[in-house]
């Protein structure tokens, strides 16, 4: 076969050792991939260690081009490096910038807008509900979601996404063919035909735990905006909102109560600056103000109607500032009250009256009773909540 520069661009991204400071190092000085492939050891220890020469030397040898093509050709991956066109833009310049990723699915379409939301693994009932409203809301705005796929608030949130009908992308810690968690399996085959699985570490690369902190650069890179939903003071999350800062994205959190360890990361950043956000509008207001970097989506809507495709970003926007308001139906103001904190009827019953809504005690347990019937909120004796 006829070798390209996409075959040695990665084969020498395998190379054992050589990470992405020393690909800048050769590449940077003007050689090619090939160049590196077919230079001597004499010339190659000029710019690398013993040690990394000995491993190209070694790699030269047992590199089989071909079968490694066909590997991620039979699996549905591909190699995408920073030669390549479709490389994003967003990842070429950030602090230890990968030399290249595999892609299983798409990537992220950079004229559409991208919110990274992250969180808690181990995460609560506040924070499962959020994450589903911020994937959900997110999703029928035309926001393209990523995250890490991870347990927790990363995964629920991605699936509210794609179950919206929006386009999501998973950052893995692992290779694009494993799946991590594997409880999250049908989120990831979601993923793979609703958005993209993406990685900087090779196919059949089992999960080990220094990756995930790696694959977090990512998460932040390919995204306009972080919101975090659910932390503790020091974790994973933080991590992320680190490089995120690095990286000049803007970073939301959601509040939660002091008393809550969960909230403890979240509750932080907020006094340190971040961002509020309470729903998915509190983002869009800010990368609406971002507008100008963004062309006009084009989302495909063939073979399905209006009502069944979310709106993109622009007519997100435009309904929300032109469309009249409608009247709300009474057993939507009472969700619009109800959180998943319970709540008595008496302050759901304030609560209405404060919006103007009349209506009698006997009226008001009886829409309790059928919504609680239909499996919309809960009951726990005198009081109430939503279901999460």
């Amino acid at each position: 076969m006829e070798l390209t520069e996409k075959d040695y661009a990665m084969w020498l991204f395998n190379v054992e050792s050589i990470g992405n400071a020393s690909m800048d190092k050769l590449l940077c000085s003007g050689l090619s991939c090939k160049d590196v492939y077919q230079l001597s050891s004499k010339e190659l220890s000029k710019v690398l260690s013993h040690k990394q020469v000995e491993n190209i030397e070694r790699s030269r040898h047992s590199w089989d081009f071909e079968n490694e093509k066909n590997k991620l050709l039979s699996k549905g991956i591909r190699f995408v490096s920073r030669i390549d066109e479709d490389f994003p833009e967003k990842l070429k310049n950030i602090p230890n910038a990968p030399f290249a990723i595999y892609v299983k699915g798409k990537l992220p379409d950079p004229n559409i807008p991208s919110v990274a939301v992250i969180g808690a693994r181990m995460c609560s009932d506040y924070g499962r509900f959020m994450a589903r409203q911020f994937g959900r809301d997110l999703a029928i705005a035309g926001i393209q979601v990523i995250s890490g796929m991870a347990r927790g608030v990363d995964g629920i949130a991605q699936g509210a996404a794609v179950a919206a009908g929006g386009a999501s992308f998973g950052v893995l810690g692992c290779g694009v063919d494993i799946c991590y968690p594997p409880e999250n399996k049908e989120i990831y085959d979601a993923l793979s035909l609703n958005g993209g699985l993406i990685s900087e570490f090779p196919p059949g690369m089992e999960p080990v735990a220094k990756f995930f902190p790696m694959r977090n650069r990512i998460i932040s890179a390919l995204a306009d905006a972080i919101v975090v939903v659910e932390a503790r003071r020091k974790s994973g999350t933080t991590i992320t909102v680190d490089t995120a800062l690095e990286q000049g994205r803007e970073v939301f959190a959601v509040p939660g109560r002091a008393s809550d360890r969960l909230s403890d990361g979240c509750n932080y950043l907020i006094s340190q600056g971040a961002g509020v956000a309470i729903s998915a509008a509190d983002v869009l207001d800010r990368l609406w103000s971002m507008r100008g970097r963004y062309e006009e989506p084009d989302l495909e809507q063939a073979n399905r109607s209006d009502e069944e495709q979310p709106g993109t970003f622009c007519q997100y926007q435009e309904e929300e500032m032109d469309v009249l308001p409608k009247e709300i139906p009474i057993e939507q103001e009472i969700l619009e009250i109800v959180d998943i904190i319970p709540v008595s009827s008496s302050f759901i019953l304030e609560e209405l009256y404060k919006k103007g809504k009349e209506i009698s005690v006997p009226r008001l347990l009886t829409v309790l009773m059928e919504l609680t019937y239909s499996g919309k909120i809960a009951q726990n004796g005198a009081y109430y909540r939503k279901i999460a």
